[in-house]
Order: C-alpha cells, then structure tokens, then sequence
C-alpha cells in the first residue's frame, strides 16, 4: 500500500450527530499510514469541552455538535470501502466489547434515543483505508464483508496483552498510543495476498478509481493492469472485501457527497452532470444505494457530515 493514496480519497462519514456526544480522529504514525485511515472516538460529552483537547502538551481540536442545531431523528452509517476494529465500553456494566468490522455493502440508519446517553459510554476505533487491514491481520477481507465479528476470533495476535493495555486507559489519547504500539508490533502474516505483485495491482487499480472518481470502466481498469476481469475482481475482492464494480461506485458516491459538502451543485441535474452520471434519474437511484435516501435529503443535512480532521488534507497526526 502507498499512503498517497490517502489524498485522493477521504470518504465522508455523518459522525457527532447526537448533540450530547462528541467525535474526535488522530492520524496514525507514518509506520502505519499506509494500511490505517485514522483513529477515532465516539462518547459522551460530559467529559469533553468545546475548543481544545489537550494531549501530552499538544492541543487537538475536537469536534462537538452545537445544541442549537436542530436534534436529528437517526444516525447514518455509509458505505466507504474501510473496515474497522470498534471498542465499546459500557460503563453501567463495566464491560468492554471488541470486534472487527468488515465493509457494509448497504447505509443503514439508526434512531438516536430521546432519553440522555450513557454517561460515560464510548467506542474507539481504528479505521483501515481500503486494503490495509489485510497487510496487518493477512485475512482476505471478503470473509468480513457484511460481519461484525468478535476481534479475538480474527485477530488473536497479542490479543491478551491488547486487551489489558487498552483497558487500563484513561483518555483517547491513551488509547491511541496503545492501539498504535500495537499494530506496529503485529508481524505480517505469510498469505498470498502480500505478494508484491499483488500489492502492485491494489495500488494501481486504487489510484486509478480515485483519479477518475470511480468512473472507470471494470473492462478499461484490468486491461490497464493487464489482467482479466475475472482476476482484478478476484484480488480486490480479497484485499478490499467488495468488488471493483461496487467499490467504484462508492468512491464516485463520496465525490458526490464531497460536492454537497461543499455547495458546489444547486440541484440534482447539476450533480448528475458534474460527476458523469448518465442524467439525474441515474444519481438519484446510485446515492439511494449507499446513502439511504436522496441527495436532497443529503443537501439538508450536510451540516452533520463532520468527519472533519480524516476530510481535511492539512491537518496533521498529534502523536508524532
């Protein structure tokens, strides 16, 4: 994998939409920005200021949604081509929940609760750019698609010692430093899917679908790796977890939502035009799939896709 690659593609997740929690990402080490997107907490806010979190004489911006703002009736989760491993606590029954994540082919939606959260209840993750986990874990990420799976059946490697660091944190940025003395410990597994050649291939093909915006035909990225379609969809199939059909049209998805993001389309037509969909008909039916509903209804609540540090290219790791 090629950490470059980041810069072409930072997709667009709808997080701190609950009022009374916050959000906050970290950049992993260069050692391991070529697999790992970033790290990222979700909780609470009880224990979370607006403005500043401090860390180890650092500061980091967090990002906490304004109460003034209008209170949503659910959360989204969207499809992206990365999987992740989530940490949940439970503070009411002092439990502690690991799992890895594969890609989701489908959005799905929840309510967010009337009733106050959880005080002190949150989730750490680590989310892998697409075809990263695999160079860690050396699984083929097919066997995780559509699965949330218990993390010591899929990743045991130093699973005990894990597990003990991680709980004695404090903060998240305890946590951080934990999960990434971790993951740089990991030996690489022997699987074919770390060979050279292959690894070639991923790149490629990956920079490809970004540089076009995932517009590309199957038929005109194989023959530019000159490779069958049968072969590119078996390899990105095992080192991204989808096919190279569906993780295209994702990618072209977060463009489009990137556009909304940014106010650079007024209406559905313009969308469809600006980003090569065949007419509007067409976007709508697309940004359905992996958003849940229109983009319409994507232009209204843009305000709370605030993934804000993964999306904005300048800001750098705070644990350097």
């Amino acid at each position: 994998m090629d950490a470059r690659l980041h810069a072409l593609y930072r997709p667009v997740q709808m997080n701190g939409m609950d009022p009374r929690t916050y959000y906050i990402e970290n950049s992993p080490s260069p050692v391991l920005t070529p697999y790992v997107a970033c790290y990222w907490e979700s909780g609470t806010r009880e224990h979370m200021e607006d403005g500043k979190y401090g860390i180890d004489g650092m500061d980091m911006d967090i990002k906490v949604n304004d109460l003034r703002l209008k209170f949503p009736a659910s959360a989204r989760v969207l499809p992206d081509g990365c999987t992740d491993i989530l940490i949940d606590y439970n503070p009411e029954q002092e439990r502690y929940t690991y799992s890895y994540c594969g890609n989701y082919m489908q959005p799905f939606a929840f309510p967010l609760s009337l009733t106050a959260p959880t005080t002190g209840a949150y989730t750490f993750g680590v989310r892998f750019f697409p075809g990263g986990a695999p160079f860690l874990h050396g699984q083929s990420l097919d066997l995780f698609t559509d699965r949330r799976i218990p993390l010591e059946e899929c990743w045991p490697i130093r699973w005990d010692e894990l597990r003990l660091k991680m709980e004695g944190t404090r903060n998240f940025a305890q946590r951080v430093q934990v999960m990434e003395s971790y993951l740089r410990r990991v030996t690489l597994r022997s699987s074919p899917i770390h060979h050279h050649a292959d690894q070639d291939l991923l790149r490629n093909v990956l920079y490809r679908i970004f540089k076009d915006n995932g517009r590309l035909s199957i038929q005109d990225l194989a023959q530019g790796e000159a490779v069958s379609e049968r072969q590119l969809h078996r390899k990105m199939t095992e080192q991204v977890g989808i096919s190279p059909k569906r993780f295209s049209e994702i990618v072209r998805f977060h463009q489009v939502l990137h556009g909304i993001r940014k106010g650079l389309a007024t209406d559905g037509a313009e969308l469809a035009q600006t980003y090569g969909f065949y007419d509007q008909a067409h976007l709508i039916r697309q940004f359905r799939k992996f958003y849940g509903d229109t983009p319409l209804v994507a232009v209204q609540e843009q305000q709370q896709m605030l993934s804000e540090k993964y999306n904005d290219a300048a800001v750098s790791s705070v644990i350097l």
